[in-house]
């Protein structure tokens, strides 16, 4: 038996293992309690069992160490060129910055971003196979589609940089220290056109709200766009997956109907 060829099915295609789905199933439940214990870490009233909460904290971390090098060592399966570009996978550096601040802390690196990336163990979950296959599903959709895309957010800039300027000018003299410049109005521009509107910030000019009316219109519209696009492909995509699957359904009872009638 090649362990390593057996680490591999198990982290990369666990259906295929008879442990696969059980240790991916750990994973996700290590996952959970670590989010879970690292929000309750973050109450002062919880203040008592931040001991118990540290133990917790730090079984997980050596089971999430001990998934990485596993992973690691799993890739030593495939020829060096391959391992190499699969350690350097964006979910390998993941699953290694996930570890990293309990290391550094350690050597008083306690740097608060540091800490802060402990939430990047929640990607962790994309692993799971179903993720997995939805995240491939979404990608070759943004590689097809990415000239509409890129169209859009094109489109998108040009419209905000032609209308910041705009309204900067209608109301930099009505109220000048809320539109203070055009890297402020910048802001405005991008919270009033994804329909956020925090209230921190509005036109009082007659021109200055005609403006407003107009980006808020723009934002809705694109929103829907790229979703129609993207539903659009996505539907698409498992109409397609749905009809192979059939044909391939009918092949395997045609080659079974063909089988039976030889034998007899």
């Amino acid at each position: 038996m090649n362990f390593k060829k057996e680490l591999h099915t198990i982290f990369e295609y666990p259906r295929r293992h008879k442990y696969g789905i059980l240790i991916q199933s750990l994973i996700f439940l290590n996952i959970f309690i670590s989010i879970v214990i690292m929000f309750l870490q973050t109450e002062k009233s919880l203040i008592d069992y931040y001991d118990i909460f540290y133990i917790i904290n730090f079984v997980n971390i050596m089971f999430f160490t001990l998934e990485y090098i596993c992973r690691v060592y799993a890739a030593g399966f495939n020829e060096t060129s391959k391992r190499i570009r699969h350690i350097t996978k964006p979910m390998m550096i993941i699953d290694l910055l996930a570890i990293l601040p309990f290391y550094l802390s350690a050597f008083n690196m306690d740097f608060g971003f540091l800490r802060a990336l402990r939430i990047l163990r929640i990607f962790k979950l994309f692993r799971l196979t179903k993720f997995a296959e939805f995240d491939a599903l979404v990608i070759s959709i943004i590689k097809e589609k990415k000239e509409e895309f890129i169209f859009i957010v094109i489109a998108l800039i040009v419209l905000l940089i032609t209308i910041t300027p705009l309204v900067y000018f209608f109301e930099k003299d009505a109220q000048p220290e809320v539109f203070t410049s055009m890297g402020t109005t910048m802001w405005w521009s991008i919270i009033t056109f994804t329909t956020v509107g925090y209230g921190d910030m509005y036109p009082i000019t007659l021109m200055g709200r005609i403006l407003t009316i107009f980006v808020s219109f723009l934002g809705i519209a694109f929103y829907a766009i790229p979703g129609s696009i993207f539903t659009s492909a996505l539907l698409e995509k498992i109409n397609i997956k749905k009809q192979k699957e059939k044909e391939r359904k009918e092949k395997e009872l045609l080659e079974r109907e063909k089988l039976d009638s030889n034998t007899f």
